[in-house]
């Protein structure tokens, strides 16, 4: 296992590098694409409830412009709030961008509230944030294991956004690490072969 958490480093650290330097015309070209294959999906149009992360660090996928496709077209929006406590994800419907704030750790979460939170077994797609994966819809995150017990509750489809020079030939993986029904890049969409 060690051997397995140590290449999950290493893939890390080389993705996290490999994103960050992406210019800011590349960035906005390959975000607009990922979005406009986003809302062409069938599971995308037919959801009424979708648990989608907020893009706010290091690069990632922007996923600003799809909240606000969904917020207008009335569907039901979910996005997270980290529980530091207990490696939790908390899944809060989110009614305005304006309800989201600046966490410590730099990301763009609404307050928590009792009131607002939607079980896993109520969403309809999950989109998720990827920093490495495989055509087997293998996903890498930021090791957090946020997503994977996430994940592990939800009977949706499970939609990963990412770069393509994101893709790897195998992401190394753990028993409670959990498989993308598809990815979508700039490039493609790939539905997973289904195989880790």
């Amino acid at each position: 296992m060690a051997a397995v958490t140590d290449e999950k480093s290493r893939i890390r650290e080389h993705m996290k590098k490999l994103r960050s330097s992406i210019d800011v015309n590349t960035y906005r070209r390959y975000c607009m694409s990922i979005m406009e294959q986003c809302k062409s999906l069938g599971e995308w149009r037919n959801a009424q409830v979708v648990h989608i992360y907020v893009s706010s660090v290091n690069n990632e996928v922007d996923t600003l412009g799809l909240i606000i496709t969904m917020l207008d077209r009335g569907k039901l929006v979910v996005v997270p709030r980290c529980s530091r406590e207990n490696r939790e994800l908390h899944n809060i419907h989110l009614k305005s961008l304006d309800e989201l704030k600046q966490s410590r750790f730099g990301l763009m979460e609404p307050d928590f509230d009792t009131a607002g939170i939607i079980q896993p077994e109520q969403f309809n797609l999950i989109i998720v944030p990827v920093l490495a994966f495989d055509r087997s819809g293998a996903r890498l995150g930021f090791g957090g294991g946020y997503y994977d017990r996430l994940l592990s509750r939800c009977s949706c489809p499970k939609v990963g956004v990412a770069y393509s020079f994101q893709e790897v030939e195998r992401v190394p993986v753990e028993p409670h690490d959990r498989r993308l029904d598809s990815i979508i890049t700039e490039k493609e969409t790939i539905q997973s072969s289904g195989v880790i």
